[in-house]
């Protein structure tokens, strides 16, 4: 605890953005953060929801200085298991344990609970994530173990407690609040046990100062405008261009680069130059503009490296246009 305060973080996606809640006092975010106001009566509590609905553990981590480290947290939870579960099960694993190790390196080493949140099918990622949360010693509160015990015993179906495959309503996100509040109250000392840091990471691949860059660290050539994308937390304003011919040139140094952009109907194809090596992404989507990481490149030389992403004259033929939009880039920022 920092002076008086005590600071609690929710990192995670939709579910803990509070999806499917009616209101913003029926989440299972607000129903926990009560009971922690309460707990800790002589200590001003403080809650930060850093939910970001279809995002998972590799925007996470980016995200971290960003919306978790800058509260100063003493309490983070930690929520992907149902977005992770359709990414690649390395890379989930690599990014999972890549902020776990950066909160836990941090000064005023943060306490971690990994949550994890049930889909329809019962297939969110649990296993994966244990695996990360018991090498650290991190408590892991399963609500989905929970919750398909429940069903198997008649108590409620999947229907009563959601909205869809996947996000809680008002009654399911009650029950996610009620279970991690009797999970904790039940053995305190476990769930705030320190966590323990080792010095060889599990999967062998760390981030070092992972970040978020704005697409104003380019350099840009061509037609590029500005445009506000208004999905909030994601992407808001970015650098967009149709024209044919139009690049961009991003300069970095590390292992890792990654860009966040915009799928859609209107969107053409990239082509991509990293120190050489040429690759072509096809943006289209039949889908309303979705924001989306692109690239995902991981063990690259711990060195300097120049990315191009220029704008192609060819398209998807199902595509209304050739528009390329880059809100930012994930890096490692040595």
């Amino acid at each position: 605890m920092k002076n008086n305060d005590f600071n609690i973080v929710f990192l995670g996606g939709s579910i803990t953005e509070g999806t499917g809640a009616t209101a913003k006092d029926k989440a299972y975010v607000h129903i926990v953060g009560e009971y922690f106001k309460n707990l800790y009566e002589d200590k001003k509590v403080n809650i930060y929801n850093a939910g970001i609905g279809g995002t998972g553990s590799r925007f996470g981590l980016f995200r971290l200085e960003r919306d978790v480290i800058c509260h100063n947290p003493d309490l983070v939870f930690f929520e992907f298991s149902v977005n992770d579960r359709i990414e690649n099960p390395f890379d989930a694993s690599i990014t999972t344990e890549g902020v776990v190790r950066n909160l836990l390196s941090l000064k005023n080493q943060p306490k971690i609970i990994f949550l994890i949140t049930p889909s329809e099918m019962a297939d969110a990622c649990s296993s994966l994530h244990k695996k990360i949360a018991y090498y650290y010693d991190i408590p892991v509160i399963d609500i989905q173990d929970y919750v398909f015990k429940a069903i198997g015993q008649d108590k409620y179906t999947w229907s009563h407690i959601s909205t869809d495959n996947l996000h809680p309503n008002d009654v399911g996100h009650k029950i996610y609040g009620e279970y991690i509040i009797k999970s904790i109250d039940k053995n305190k000392d476990f769930y705030f046990k320190k966590n323990n840091l080792k010095e060889k990471s599990l999967m062998a691949y760390e981030f070092k100062n992972p970040q978020i860059e704005s697409y104003e660290k380019a350099i840009f050539y061509g037609h590029w405008r500005e445009e506000n994308m208004n999905i909030p937390k994601r992407i808001e304003l970015s650098a967009v261009s149709d024209v044919f011919g139009d690049c961009l040139e991003f300069n970095f140094k590390g292992k890792y680069i990654s860009a966040l952009t915009i799928v859609g109907r209107e969107c053409g194809i990239a082509e991509i130059n990293l120190d050489g090596a040429s690759a072509i992404l096809d943006l289209y989507s039949d889908t309303d503009n979705y924001c989306t990481p692109i690239l995902n490149l991981k063990d690259l030389k711990d060195t300097k490296h120049k990315l191009i992403i220029k704008v192609s004259e060819n398209k998807n033929p199902k595509s209304k246009g050739n528009k390329i939009s880059i809100g930012s880039f994930l890096v490692e920022n040595m």
